[in-house]
């Protein structure tokens, strides 16, 4: 069971430089979309994200050593730059404590004032949650999606940010969050 609700403002793990939005994100695109399964144990679930999209390493040394790496290949200069916009804002570098899983949209081009990606956060707790625990949004759709997913005393939180005018047509991130496994 999953509860979707909207939000206005952006999260914390968004990141500062922008991405395009990308053909990816769209309806007929997204069920067609090959796709890469990523699965933490430890965390208990596993996601299945676009195979184009680039990952946010947990730490801020993994992030300057992938920078690094990327930056000694022509062709990857422009990724490691987006990258190293992560680390220049405080918002991209909570992201990275706040946050178990990220991932956004490359290729994409860096003309969209938002990037498209998606973040998995787990919040515990003393007690299981209930269906009374969570909030249920008003279908506010304005720039983000989260998606809410209760399990034993995990509450999953499923972040979904795009440009706010392709919100409702990025079929993509339902996608993600209906395959999206509790181990």
């Amino acid at each position: 069971m999953w509860y979707q609700a909207g939000v206005r403002a952006g999260l914390a793990g968004a990141l500062a430089s922008a991405l395009a939005f990308a053909a990816v994100a769209t309806g007929a695109a997204a069920k067609n979309q090959p796709s890469t399964i990523y699965v933490d144990k430890a965390g208990g679930y596993a996601i299945a994200v676009p195979k184009t999209w680039q990952l946010i390493p947990r730490s801020q040394a993994g992030v300057k050593a992938l920078i690094a790496k990327l930056k000694k290949k022509s062709s990857t200069v422009s990724l490691a730059d987006f990258y190293s916009t992560i680390l220049a804002s405080q918002a991209g570098k909570s992201g990275i404590a706040a946050y178990r899983f990220q991932a956004f949209d490359w290729p994409g081009s860096l003309s969209a004032p938002v990037p498209i990606q998606v973040s998995v956060g787990i919040s515990p707790a003393k007690r299981a949650y209930t269906a009374r625990d969570l909030p249920v949004g008003g279908g506010v759709t304005n720039g983000a999606e989260v998606y809410l997913i209760p399990h034993g005393k995990k509450l999953y939180e499923l972040s979904f940010q795009i440009e706010a005018s392709q919100l409702a047509s990025a079929s993509l991130f339902t996608s993600i969050a209906q395959h999206f496994r509790l181990l």
